[in-house]
């Protein structure tokens, strides 16, 4: 176990005089004021949820690897912003709780940085990289980034320096010391054109985390993997914060070259929106093997991981980086004409929908707002029932659901069709991360977001923050 010590003055004399990189203004936003009764109801329901699911599930205890990163970071983006809409100090614990639960549990590996190591935490079986017992960077980043930023609070908020102050500055001095890690690990590479991506490099420990295995050879010819798109978001996301509470410049460097690459892989089509960009594709030498891509480039029939591009896109904008309120526009448009595959919870009352049944069984379920650009669900097929959602329920346990339709061409009526596993779903993107910059997908969110689900841990009281900001508690 790796206990710390860290010395508060110096530590905040060091982030004081790094302040030297200028933030820009945020940019404006379309936001309108949720309803509130509304706004009460959500949080009372996210409240209940994430109080309750936190304490049955402390998977702060206990997760390592690549599952600190889905499993716990939902939670502690939660905490951080259920903290920033309400001011409640209640999360802040939450998160100084599960953070200190983190730490306590990290070990210390051959080259003297710490991680929380295991068997398969690359995520990928490319190269054999998942039979490595090793860190994940992914973890360590997404993790971090509600960390960092609760430090900054806590460190400079006269309502909460006394006593978290100390806390805080251990948990920046704690964040600097895990980037440094990767960092030395050569955990980024440069690209062509002035980009950068981070990697995962074939290379571990062994079961005592006293030897290297393969770790000089990490860089040779052919080595390494290049991280798909939303895990070089997340680890943008992650130098973001870090540069928004230190104003260290090299942050802003590292996430402005990842961006630079992604935008490069965005291709406009001549109706102003985008072709829908690859999951992952090859940034240099190292991704190919034999002359084949050593990963399948294609679109990622999984809608979540556009969600978390879109988010790393966003925050960029809003920092100044790389895109612009033109591009933040094409987003839009494309949320708004785009289909996916969606999960049977995502067709919302107030939808148009279509759908196309079969054997009793809907075989095809399209969903969306109509808005200024989709005017109509497409069409599930030849003679499918065109109507409005009244009401959706999905049941976990069985898998099977029912969607309550009122018919457009007899309104006074009403259809129930059910729903299984084979149903297959599409739905407009409506990327939520794209809220602050459209009223249409403002409208959207407020109606299909869940606040007392998983799903709805760190989306809700992000939402609810950004309420609280524009138009106050």
């Amino acid at each position: 176990m790796i206990g710390l010590c860290v010395g508060g003055l110096v530590v905040m004399t060091a982030l004081c005089q790094a302040q030297t990189t200028p933030k820009p203004a945020a940019p404006g936003t379309t936001l309108t004021k949720m309803d509130a009764a509304k706004q009460k109801d959500w949080l009372a329901r996210w409240d209940k949820e994430i109080v309750s699911d936190t304490k049955a599930f402390r998977e702060c205890d206990r997760v390592i690897g690549e599952d600190v990163a889905f499993v716990m970071t939902p939670a502690m983006d939660g905490f951080y912003y259920g903290y920033m809409a309400t001011k409640n100090v209640k999360y802040l614990d939450m998160l100084v709780d599960w953070a200190d639960s983190l730490i306590k549990r990290a070990v210390k590996e051959p080259d003297g940085y710490v991680g929380w190591p295991s068997k398969g935490a690359a995520g990928t079986a490319v190269d054999n990289l998942d039979d490595y017992y090793a860190d994940s960077f992914l973890g360590d980043a997404m993790v971090f980034r509600p960390i960092v930023l609760m430090a900054h609070e806590m460190t400079t908020d006269p309502a909460l320096k006394e006593k978290y102050g100390a806390k805080g500055e251990s948990y920046l001095k704690f964040a600097e010391q895990i980037y440094e890690k990767w960092v030395k690990r050569d955990g980024w590479r440069e690209t062509a054109n002035g980009g950068m991506i981070s990697v995962t490099l074939p290379y571990g420990m062994d079961p005592t985390r006293t030897r290297w295995i393969d770790f000089d050879t990490r860089n040779d010819p052919g080595h390494g993997f290049s991280h798909p798109n939303n895990k070089a978001n997340e680890v943008a996301q992650w130098m973001l914060a870090m540069w928004d509470v230190t104003g260290k410049p090299e942050y802003k460097e590292r996430a402005e070259k990842w961006f630079t690459l992604l935008k490069s892989r965005m291709k406009l089509k001549g109706d102003g929106t985008y072709v829908i960009w690859n999951y992952w594709q090859p940034a240099g030498p190292w991704d190919y093997k034999n002359g084949n891509t050593k990963h399948w480039v294609d679109v990622h029939p999984n809608g979540g991981y556009y969600e978390m591009d879109t988010r790393g896109i966003v925050a960029a904008y809003e920092h100044g980086l790389v895109f612009t309120k033109a591009e933040i526009d094409e987003l839009i448009a494309t949320a708004k004409t785009t289909w996916t595959g969606g999960a049977h919870a995502s067709p919302a009352p107030g939808m148009a929908i279509s759908v196309m049944p079969a054997s009793g069984m809907a075989k095809q379920v399209n969903a969306c707002f109509v808005n200024l650009k989709t005017s109509e669900p497409m069409s599930a097929g030849p003679g499918a029932l065109l109507g409005t959602v009244v009401s959706r329920v999905w049941d976990t346990k069985t898998n099977t659901g029912n969607i309550v339709i009122r018919p457009e061409d007899a309104p006074t009526a009403q259809v129930t069709v059910t729903m299984n596993d084979d149903t297959r779903i599409q739905i407009l993107r409506m990327w939520s991360a794209l809220v602050p910059f459209d009223v249409e997908i403002q409208k959207n969110f407020e109606v299909a977001a869940t606040p007392d689900t998983w799903f709805g841990f760190s989306s809700v009281p992000y939402y609810l923050m950004l309420q609280s900001e524009q138009f106050g508690r």
